[in-house]
């Protein structure tokens, strides 16, 4: 990175630590044998439709952000995590209270793991605690997939050997925010302080262990234009295919409080993404996969003004048509979408880089 992009990314940086101000100290004290948050959907199991439950663990939370690094731009996960540690008893409870959700529901299952940092990370998740719960699912027949959420950093030879081992033929994924494949995006706009090539390390050390990635792909982080995040994305779907990861999971940035990200859309300074971009980014990364992989999609705050949306009449359509895509990759529920903003949107893209220039 040359000398004005670090000191870009060092603005960025010091702006996103005092958007989070005392917040993260501040952090109220929540119950530490109940999950932040746990819910089952349906969902997309390898080739089939079944019922996914998400599992959100009430932890410390992520170390980049607990870091002097800041964090992300766009992220306040760490916010729902919980001021101390909890204990391995108090996981379990956590663990065990979310998965009693699926008490009622007949295979195929998938369970995701969560945490407001990364499950992989033996330093907020022990290594006995994660190995007893993935024991636990291992004992249900009913669950076909298990996906666990990271950072790079996490995923070792180690730590994946025991995963393996513990679940068996299952299919499994880990979750990682690659978000950019460029490495200016990644580290300027959003402040994930890693780089492609140890994204790319992490997909090659799962497949070893016959475990895939799930590429979470951001769509529109700050400091894009519309014209140029949706070519981001699709350029970053383009890459992490040609690694050969097994799931895209398109992400929208939605406004999350105490971020930087919410500091500029409050100024009138960022606007989260068009539904039509979302829809547009999809249809490419259907195109470029030919049915290879799953293409998944489920905006957060879609429909409102923190999330992606239109004009607010096609919102709810374009957003059933998103998620019915992501259950059945059938496209056809992509391209019959119409309504007289799409032409504002089109306008947006051809003149917005334009209208920048001019001003500056």
């Amino acid at each position: 990175m040359d000398t004005l992009s670090e000191q870009i990314r060092n603005a960025v940086k010091q702006a996103s630590i005092r958007a989070r101000g005392e917040s993260i100290v501040e952090r109220p004290s929540k119950s530490l044998t109940r999950p932040s948050a746990a819910w089952t959907s349906p969902s997309r199991i390898g080739s089939i439709q079944g019922t996914a439950l998400s599992i959100v663990l009430s932890s410390i939370g992520c170390a980049h952000a607990r870091s002097s690094e800041g964090g992300c731009t766009m992220c306040s996960y760490l916010l729902d995590g919980t001021d101390k540690n909890p204990t391995e008893e108090e996981f379990l409870l956590q663990f065990q209270s979310a998965m009693s959700k699926l008490d009622k529901h007949t295979a195929p299952l998938s369970v995701k793991i969560y945490t407001s940092g990364s499950f992989l990370d033996s330093d907020e998740i022990p290594a006995s605690t994660r190995n007893q719960m993935l024991e636990s699912i291992s004992n249900d027949d009913r669950i076909k997939e298990v996906v666990l959420e990271s950072r790079p950093e996490y995923v070792t030879d180690s730590v994946l050997t025991e995963v393996r081992r513990i679940l068996g033929d299952r299919r499994v994924e880990l979750g990682i925010g690659l978000e950019s494949s460029s490495d200016i995006v990644r580290s300027v706009c959003i402040n994930k302080n890693f780089n492609f090539r140890s994204f790319a390390d992490s997909v090659n050390t799962a497949k070893r262990y016959g475990i895939g990635t799930r590429a979470y792909v951001l769509l529109k982080p700050p400091f894009l234009t519309e014209r140029s995040a949706l070519l981001d994305a699709q350029n970053t779907i383009n890459d992490a295919l040609a690694l050969g990861v097994s799931t895209i999971s398109l992400n929208p940035v939605n406004v999350q409080r105490s971020t930087l990200v919410e500091d500029l859309w409050e100024k009138g300074k960022f606007r989260p993404p068009w539904l039509w971009s979302v829809v547009e980014v999809l249809r490419h990364a259907h195109r470029i996969a030919e049915g290879t992989i799953n293409i998944v999609c489920d905006p957060v705050a879609a429909g409102k003004s923190r999330g992606a949306h239109n004009c607010g009449k096609c919102d709810a359509p374009i957003l059933d048509a998103i998620r019915r895509f992501s259950l059945d990759q059938d496209v056809r529920s992509l391209e019959s979408l119409a309504c007289d903003c799409r032409l504002l949107w089109l306008h947006v893209l051809e003149h917005e880089d334009i209208s920048l220039q001019t001003h500056t």
